[in-house]
């Protein structure tokens, strides 16, 4: 019972009321996402790298690389994430897709608000995961990791990449 309370004490407070309050607007609730969703990943890489440094199963020469993929990465991930995110989520942008996609809707205005708030944060989610975290950051990462590796190299020699 003591949690119960506790729980709908802190539903029920002004933080958390004004906070759904916010969640009305779309372009709120799809950065709201967005930031969870870096904060989580790069949370994760961290732990990732920690893990890796600390692994003494993964031989020495191969421990650097491994945790300086997973840095770039997480790095990456998030600017690429935030920065994709912003601009899906970019008002103008939402409303020019929203009236295009949801024609039907605009003498709804309850209808036409629900589909928009809805797409903003989908759109913004998938574009910033799938784009920028599973496509971009993966191709970005690995070229700073290799320039990273190879900035020593001798500057008349040409690296062939693997």
């Amino acid at each position: 019972m003591k949690i119960t309370n506790a729980l709908s004490k802190a539903a029920n407070s002004n933080f958390m009321v004004n906070h759904i309050k916010k969640c009305d607007d779309p372009k709120f609730l799809a950065r709201t996402l967005l930031l969870t969703s870096v904060a989580k990943d790069v949370f994760a890489y961290g732990l990732r790298v920690h893990n890796t440094l600390n692994n003494d199963s993964i031989p020495e020469d191969k421990k650097k690389f491994s945790a300086d993929m997973d840095t770039a990465s997480g790095i990456i991930t998030a600017i690429v994430q935030i920065g994709t995110g912003f601009l899906v989520s970019n008002e103008k942008l939402q409303n020019g897709i929203a009236n295009k996609l949801f024609k039907s809707l605009k003498n709804d205005k309850r209808a036409f608000s629900a589909a928009k708030t809805s797409f903003s944060a989908i759109s913004t989610m998938v574009i910033a995961t799938l784009l920028a975290k599973r496509i971009a950051t993966p191709l970005i990462a690995s070229k700073v990791v290799y320039k990273s590796e190879h900035k020593n190299d001798n500057k008349g020699e040409t690296v062939k990449s693997q």
